[in-house]
């Protein structure tokens, strides 16, 4: 089999994974239904990605109803979307889209004084002729949502159901219901202190704040401490925080690998990846322990109330790569972390560059 053949096997491995089940920056991707002959899902993502509402005025929900084998839109979709925070519900509208690509403008706002709080909610845009309760969505026309919705750090939860789809005016059997989450983070300001000074670092927490954090420069380790109520573990999908790193800072040069444990358990390595690409002069450590593995670290953790977190660099591993490139003098550089956990995970970096060796943009 070829290089060429191999990689291609990766890349459907890797995306068909992430397609039907995949966590991104923003959101996420249901699991698929069955919809006639058809598996079927939705994904729900904010740009940006990143989206901060103490500095952002605003960011796009984008929902996309689409055959999870095919990757293709499901065409003239009605949608009930909700938005919710825990418990509480911020927003409930229809919508009507044709293409199967909803896109809704979100103008976080906050201070409601409602009980109820969905009531301090409001929305604009058009009106669809044919299903009158619903706003259009296209390409003239982006309805908006105004109030407290994204407005503060945290995970919120969005719920879809599909009322009709393929013609605005057929009804599903049953509405179709799909469940996702959008993450938001917080940042925090922290620093690496050495003998020869203090790096600034910048801490992405997708939960609650973290506290004492502290850099040890004889074992080079990181840690730092984050409110957990490890009785509730079965019930949190992720625990994520991204630490943002100066390429300059000389302890970690020449590191593309690192280790760590919770509350003293090693973790999984991929729960530890370093993203060198994103950023000119940072480079990202993201720190992701899925739900799955909290629940096993659950049973051996006597700490109800604390998760306790240290993060170090793996010298012993190699990263191991390669260049595919391509005719209009494009490459992508593929590596992949040679460790293997008990999870039997295998993490894969893609990068893709122009034809002048910078990183290329969408």
């Amino acid at each position: 089999m070829s290089k060429l053949l191999i990689l291609a096997v990766f890349f459907a491995i890797l995306f068909s994974v992430n397609l039907a089940y995949g966590q991104h920056h923003g959101g996420s991707a249901a699991p698929p239904v069955s919809f006639g002959d058809k598996q079927v899902t939705i994904s729900a993502a904010l740009d940006p990605a990143d989206f901060n509402p103490s500095k952002d005025s605003s960011a796009k929900l984008n929902v996309r109803f689409f055959d999870s084998k095919t990757n293709i839109n499901i065409e003239k979709v009605t949608y009930r979307v909700q938005i919710f925070s825990g418990e509480t519900l911020l927003a409930a509208q229809m919508f009507y889209d044709k293409d199967g690509e909803l896109t809704v403008k979100i103008q976080p706002k906050s201070g409601c004084a409602e009980k109820e709080v969905w009531r301090c909610t409001k929305y604009d845009g058009d009106k669809d002729p044919i299903v009158p309760s619903a706003l259009t969505s296209s390409t003239t026309s982006t309805p908006i949502i105004r109030g407290p919705v994204f407005d503060k750090p945290g995970q919120y939860t969005v719920k879809v159901a599909i009322i009709g789809a393929t013609n605005p005016k057929t009804q599903t059997a049953e509405d179709i219901e799909f469940e996702t989450t959008i993450n938001i983070a917080q940042e925090q300001q922290f620093s690496l202190a050495t003998t020869t000074g203090k790096t600034p670092v910048t801490v992405r927490t997708f939960q609650d704040k973290i506290t004492n954090f502290q850099f040890s420069e004889s074992t080079n380790t990181i840690s730092f401490e984050m409110p957990f109520h490890w009785e509730h573990a079965q019930h949190v999908s992720f625990v994520r925080n991204d630490i943002e790193i100066p390429k300059s800072f000389t302890n970690f040069q020449n590191v593309n690998s690192f280790k760590g444990t919770v509350n003293g358990i090693p973790i999984f390595s991929k729960d530890l990846s370093l993203d060198t690409y994103a950023n000119k002069d940072t480079n990202v450590l993201h720190f992701v322990v899925t739900g799955e593995e909290l629940k096993i670290l659950a049973k051996k953790i006597t700490d109800e109330h604390t998760m306790i977190v240290q993060i170090t660099p793996d010298t012993n591993i190699v990263l191991k790569s390669t260049d595919v490139k391509f005719s209009n003098g494009y490459k992508a550089t593929i590596s992949y972390d040679t460790r293997y956990g008990s999870s039997k995970d295998v993490s894969f970096t893609i990068a893709f560059f122009d034809s002048s060796g910078i990183l290329a943009k969408d």
